[in-house]
């Protein structure tokens, strides 16, 4: 609390001055002038006495959160009618960690050929980016419709239209978890298996870190459940500083 007051005190301090400046030559105008320039002093004060309190408040929040929101909970879905044309979709509870969030940025890379379609049912997306480097990410930027103040939740939702038109792309879904979250939930539906399609998937993870793509680390084997032609995977207050993925068989 004490950095916080003295902070603001600084600012208090310069309006002070500021202040005592003005009252000065206030004194050789004339009256009417004199209410006027009182007035404008007095609101510009107390504007810079606001700005000095938000921004220090800010100062405070980047120190305890460094990233802008904080990760409640993920969900993923992954759909495939025939095996080559697929949607995905995430939805993410967030709560802001900024005293005014109006937008994130949001990196994602599909590991197929033909880049995807991205859209929101929620948000704006804008400054989308596609990099043929397969080892850096795509991004784009998820403009909030109504800014965000400091501890407001509000649902992230992303969907890509993807069109596996040569077999290239990988049959999975990962995570880069680099903050804790509570619960990921993935889902799985690939409705063109098979009746009796049987082959589990897999969830696994690696560090960050690694460079290498075969360093995963098995967590579990995931059953297909054949009524309903998909895979479903929860998992509570995953480790952060790996990145988390489930794998099938195409």
């Amino acid at each position: 609390m004490k950095p916080i007051l003295g902070n603001i005190w600084k600012w208090v301090t310069a309006c002070a001055s500021l202040s005592s400046i003005i009252g000065l030559l206030i004194v050789f105008l004339s009256d009417g002038k004199a209410v006027t320039v009182a007035l404008i002093s007095f609101c510009l004060v107390l504007l810079t006495i606001l700005a000095g309190v938000c921004i220090t408040l800010s100062k405070l929040i980047k120190q305890n959160y460094p990233e802008p929101y904080q990760r409640i909970s993920s969900f993923y879905e992954f759909r495939s009618d025939d095996g080559q044309k697929s949607v995905f979709e995430m939805y993410r509870l967030i709560q802001s960690k900024r005293v005014l969030l109006t937008h994130i940025d949001y990196k994602f890379k599909w590991s197929g050929s033909k880049a995807p379609k991205l859209s929101s049912n929620s948000q704006i997306l804008g400054n989308i980016s596609n990099s043929n480097d397969p080892d850096s990410w795509d991004t784009c930027k998820i403009q909030f419709k109504t800014p965000l103040t400091y501890n407001e939740s509000t649902v992230l939702h992303i969907r890509t239209d993807n069109d596996d038109y040569d077999g290239k792309a990988e049959p999975y879904i990962s995570t880069r978890l680099d903050t804790p979250i509570k619960i990921m939930q993935y889902k799985v539906l690939l409705s063109y298996k098979p009746n009796g399609y049987k082959e589990k998937a897999i969830f696994e993870r690696k560090q960050i870190s690694s460079e290498v793509d075969s360093n995963w680390t098995y967590i579990d084997s995931v059953p297909f459940e054949s009524d309903y032609k998909q895979y479903q995977y929860v998992i509570v207050d995953p480790e952060p500083g790996f990145i988390y993925r489930i794998r099938w068989t195409k």
